[in-house]
């Protein structure tokens, strides 16, 4: 994934999976979504998360009883450099609800999409192919870049 695609993108939303990729080095994806982090770091662009990331990365830890996991991933979203960690109000959820009406999309992935409409991300990447489905944001699918 490289700069060029972020060029005209300067508030991107990023989906849970991209952080699971990063954190735990996923074989396939460590290596693209490393350097989206690394863009991301470096100010190239501003990211978007939904606190309902939070949720999704912390389970598995507490799953097996890793706390401590828990606690460094809620640290590093909270503190991550260029990211803004965006709360779920009512009106994302009410933006959430016509998503998954009109576009049949999962509960969490219509709140995160809410979430980066409502603060106006250009950019949604995922490895979820069903975000495709949403016309209003352009979407990044990581297996498009990754054989």
């Amino acid at each position: 994934m490289s700069a060029p695609l972020f060029g005209k993108h300067k508030r991107v939303l990023i989906d849970t999976s991209i952080w699971i990729y990063h954190f735990e080095q996923h074989p396939k994806f460590a290596e693209l979504v490393g350097r989206l982090i690394g863009n991301l770091e470096d100010g190239k662009f501003r990211g978007i998360a939904s606190e309902l990331t939070l949720l999704e990365l912390t389970v598995r830890p507490l799953q097996l009883g890793r706390q401590d996991v828990a606690d460094d991933y809620e640290i590093l979203l909270g503190y991550f450099p260029n990211l803004e960690f965006e709360p779920i109000s009512r009106a994302i959820l009410l933006d959430a609800a016509g998503l998954r009406a009109r576009y049949r999309l999962r509960t969490p992935d219509a709140i995160l999409l809410a979430t980066g409409l409502r603060t106006g991300a250009t950019l949604a990447v995922t490895n979820d192919e069903a975000w495709r489905a949403v016309p209003i944001i352009e979407t990044a699918v990581l297996s498009d870049w990754v054989e």
